[in-house]
């Protein structure tokens, strides 16, 4: 049987609702556009995960850093209250996440077939295990079926995650499916592990490495729903 393991943003949800929401509500961001914002604030984002993970920084730290070095690059810029301000305003929209269409069809019908089904998240434990509640997530995955990064000090891409999880949910990793969006942290990582992957990939991005590793791309929730049930047909 098989175990299927969903990566949270931008899997299950959109991450740039509450971001976009923040953006044109904050004073000295309203003016700009999302998709030159955006690029710039993931990159910032990224480097101040490694930075905590690391014990760089700490997590205010990280926020401070990547609002306030974005907008630097687009020319604004902010003092560190209002950094935080912004902070606070994303956090708060952060509340009011949805999960993307067929999510839930999806993870009923994975139930309804006995299908074990695991989160594997990046990020802070606090702010990982508060979106999972604010989705309703929690209706589907009990708190110990819900790996997040911060807690087990490691993240993907590293194997050892995957291989914690193998150990953790006792499964055979040619057993496992990993769904995600990020290629070079989600596919990569579980590929190297030797698991099978499906790549939501909804923004038609081009793979990171020369060949496409994951078992198979699709780019919108409806066509991950059709491959899954395909999947369980199959069975």
């Amino acid at each position: 049987m098989y175990t299927i393991v969903f990566d949270l943003d931008d899997t299950l949800y959109d991450r740039t609702q509450p971001l976009k929401k923040t953006l044109s509500e904050f004073d000295a961001t309203k003016h700009l556009s999302f998709n030159q914002f955006y690029p710039i604030y993931q990159r910032n984002s990224d480097i101040g995960f490694d930075h905590v993970a690391n014990n760089v920084w700490t997590l205010e730290e990280s926020h401070i850093f990547r609002i306030q070095d974005t907008l630097l690059q687009l020319g604004i810029s902010i003092d560190k209250l209002e950094a935080l301000s912004f902070q606070n305003l994303y956090k708060s929209n952060q509340e009011h996440i949805e999960l993307y269409p067929f999510i839930t069809e999806i993870l009923n019908d994975l139930k309804d077939n006995g299908i074990q089904t695991l989160i594997m998240t990046n990020g802070p434990s606090i702010h990982q295990r508060n979106k999972i509640k604010n989705l309703g997530l929690d209706h589907y995955f009990n708190d110990y079926e819900i790996i997040v990064s911060e807690e087990e000090r490691m993240a993907k891409p590293d194997c050892k995650i995957f291989e914690l999880a193998e150990r953790k949910f006792k499964f055979d990793k040619n057993n496992a499916w990993f769904i995600g969006d990020s290629y070079p942290i989600d596919i990569v990582g579980a590929h190297n592990a030797g698991w099978r992957t499906i790549w939501l990939n909804c923004n038609h991005q081009l793979p990171s490495s020369s060949v496409n590793l994951a078992t198979k791309t699709v780019y919108s929730t409806k066509e991950l729903k059709n491959y899954l049930f395909h999947i369980l047909n199959s069975l």
